[in-house]
């Protein structure tokens, strides 16, 4: 874990906090899909104006941008 948590900013990452402003669109997002880290993840890309990657497509239900990947 150490190893991961020194690695991320040199990669241009940085570690997304979950703040007040995530868990109110958290609140408001219906349930197209199931899965609750998910949902947190959609809710932390809409709150940021970031894209969010992934492949699924029960993310078309949700106002986010979307990369897909595979």
């Amino acid at each position: 874990m150490n190893d991961i948590l020194a690695a991320i900013p040199g990669e241009g990452f940085s570690l997304l906090q979950i703040q007040p402003a995530h868990l109110r669109i958290l609140m408001s997002l219906s349930l197209h899909h199931r899965d609750p880290f998910d949902h947190l993840l959609m809710a932390q890309a809409q709150a940021e104006h970031a894209a969010f990657l992934s492949e699924d497509g029960q993310m078309d239900h949700y106002p986010i941008k979307r990369i897909r990947c595979s």
